[in-house]
């Protein structure tokens, strides 16, 4: 199988690397928009079209089906793609997300994500149908995007800017869910400042979802075809802290004008 993967920036290898994980011998072809980064500050129009530029441009690699990886296009677009692309299966990263805190929260929950997820209130609005009972509180954590891009995970400076977003929520949610695909690359700097927490990371419950497809016999090992609009100053750097279980076949810079 070929399976596209596309994101605002390198957030989404973190949902490529656990696709990798249970898939058996496939082609990934993961676009990066590096250049336009990030999504979540953007108007709902501009999401929509540079969404269906990324499509368009994966389609060229005649893939079997898609992976949203961004959380703000997933939210904002995903209705879009479906009925612009009706031939192709189409996955975004928020409903399994949903399904999963459902399941395991408590009573109260913390969503952090994008501008542009957090106004949507897709995620607060799944986890209530699905679980009246919870108690959802979100917040809008645009800072910890470019934190993530420039690799800057750990240390002081993350220590700090996530204590400003998410000190207020100790002792308040018993579970985190992180909205936005860039943000797992923060989870254990997250873990150490808020041990009491369960947090989720919206890319393992897509993974387990897409699992029984993934997992169908594929090739003698997966093979990773990385493209991003954008060669940043992190890029490599980042692409190398993330596990990606598989042969990276090729590593190409794509202008925004190539793709659209």
């Amino acid at each position: 199988m070929k399976i596209g993967v596309f994101d605002s920036g390198v957030g989404g290898l973190t949902v490529l690397s656990e696709l990798l994980k249970v898939s058996n011998g496939h082609e990934f072809y993961y676009l990066g928009d590096t250049a336009r980064v990030p999504y979540g500050i953007r108007s709902t129009e501009t999401v929509i079209k540079y969404a269906l530029e990324s499509t368009r441009f994966l389609l060229g690699f005649d893939i079997d089906l898609l992976v949203v990886a961004c959380n703000t296009v997933s939210a904002r677009a995903l209705n879009v793609l479906k009925k612009k692309f009706p031939q192709l299966e189409i996955y975004g990263v928020v409903n399994p997300a949903v399904e999963k805190v459902a399941k395991i929260a408590r009573k109260r929950v913390g969503v952090i994500g994008t501008p542009a997820t957090v106004k949507s209130k897709i995620y607060p609005q799944g986890i209530k149908r699905l679980r009246p009972s919870i108690e959802v509180f979100q917040k809008a954590t645009p800072l910890l995007v470019p934190l993530a891009e420039e690799g800057i995970t750990d240390g002081t400076v993350a220590e700090t800017v996530l204590n400003h977003y998410l000190k207020g929520w100790e002792g308040k949610i018993d579970t985190l869910l992180l909205g936005c695909t860039h943000y797992p690359l923060l989870e254990e700097t997250i873990k150490k400042l808020f041990p009491e927490w369960e947090v989720v990371n919206s890319a393992k419950p897509l993974a387990e979802k897409l699992e029984n497809i993934l997992t169908l016999k594929g090739k003698e090992i997966n093979e990773i075809h990385l493209f991003f609009t954008d060669k940043t100053e992190f890029l490599e750097t980042m692409i190398k802290r993330i596990p990606l279980k598989g042969e990276i076949k090729e590593l190409q810079t794509k202008t925004v004008l190539e793709i659209i």
